[in-house]
């Protein structure tokens, strides 16, 4: 049976690996023209925001398919209340990126 931390340790590289391919996509995804009333610096950390917020979601999903390949797994993260947390964890991180996103656009129509 696999220890708990062989699984931390496979979610972080998992986090990390997709974090910088994320990133650089991104950047193509949400390339808002800054407006007058935000400095591009602003801008462009609002969008690496939202890039962490994406690479987060994306681990999060590879984690769960992996936990999900194995019937152990599945069981101990089932007791542990694991798919509960990271549906919280889901939910948070999709209510700030919405926000985020929605700053942005209304930068863009001003």
């Amino acid at each position: 049976m696999r220890k708990p931390s062989v699984l931390i340790v496979l979610f972080a590289i998992c986090f990390v690996f997709t974090s910088t391919a994320q990133e650089s996509k991104s950047f193509k995804s949400y390339s808002a023209q800054p407006s007058s009333a935000l400095a591009p610096e602003k801008v462009e950390e609002i969008q690496n925001k939202i890039a962490r917020i994406e690479s987060h979601l994306q681990a999060i999903e590879i984690k769960r398919a992996f936990v999900m390949s194995s019937e152990a797994e599945t069981q101990l993260a089932i007791e542990s209340g694991w798919f509960d947390s990271m549906a919280q964890i889901k939910e948070q991180l999709i209510a700030k990126k919405t926000e985020l996103v929605n700053y942005l656009n209304t930068l863009d129509d001003e």
